[in-house]
């Protein structure tokens, strides 16, 4: 009757801490719109920082506590390499990655079928989840949300390495207005300022960023995560290019 309590505990976190959000659809990444773009990178920060507490209000914090308690405590009882997991999971959640992918394989749910996507993602190496933008449908939604859910941070903040990549795929189309143009809209996540790459200096990536994205065709929209994000930074980023800047 125990491990059929715990069995059931278990399903509870693991739907409630994972499942809700990797179902959900959102036309929308941390309040930006995405249907208007059918040619869409995400670029993300794993870097070591991201596996800090996720910050948030009063509320959240309480929601926070009690999460990773309840985790905790079941991940005690069941004892083991599952109960180990569990509480591992759970607390994962509560991270800035962890937040970071909640809101992301939404937004990967919600894009439609003629919209075309990939994901790099950065520390102090870049990788591109797929050489080239794929198609939206469920088959490339569902490997991505895969890729997601594996993902794990450590490493510095290779940030201009990440945007030159981003910048490969977007093509002659950046610069020249005649040619065609492989992305559309660049949404990059961080929580902190660069200090890997060929470039850290911030003014630099900026000046370097405009420099890739002359023709002004391409948006970059900036998320910040947490207090010790640099704001200004990002906030540069994206007016010079066309995006907006949310910080959380």
């Amino acid at each position: 009757m125990k491990k059929l309590k715990l069995l059931f505990l278990v399903g509870i976190v693991t739907f409630l801490f994972s499942g809700c959000y990797v179902t959900k659809k959102s036309t929308e990444y941390y309040g930006i719109d995405t249907s208007g773009s059918k040619k869409i990178v995400y670029v993300i920060d794993i870097s070591g920082s991201m596996e800090g507490k996720a910050e948030t209000d009063l509320q959240g914090n309480i929601i926070a506590s009690a999460t990773s308690k309840v985790g905790n405590k079941i991940g005690n009882k069941i004892g083991g390499k599952l109960g180990r997991f569990v509480a591992k999971e759970t607390n994962n959640q509560l991270t800035k990655l962890g937040k970071a992918k909640k809101e992301l394989m939404p937004s990967i749910r919600g894009l439609s079928e003629d919209c075309f996507f990939t994901i790099i993602v950065f520390e102090n190496r870049v990788k591109k989840w797929r050489k080239k933008l794929v198609a939206a449908n469920s088959t490339n939604k569902n490997l991505a949300i895969a890729y997601l859910r594996a993902l794990s941070s450590g490493g510095g903040t290779n940030i201009s390495d990440a945007l030159e990549k981003t910048f490969d795929l977007a093509g002659a189309g950046a610069t020249d207005t005649n040619a065609g143009l492989g992305v559309e809209t660049i949404f990059l996540l961080s929580d902190g300022s660069p200090t890997a790459g060929k470039i850290t200096n911030k003014d630099k990536i900026v000046a370097k960023t405009t420099e890739w994205n002359s023709a002004k065709r391409v948006k970059i929209h900036t998320i910040g995560l947490g207090e010790d994000c640099d704001k200004e930074f990002m906030k540069k980023l994206a007016i010079q290019n066309s995006g907006k800047f949310i910080d959380k």
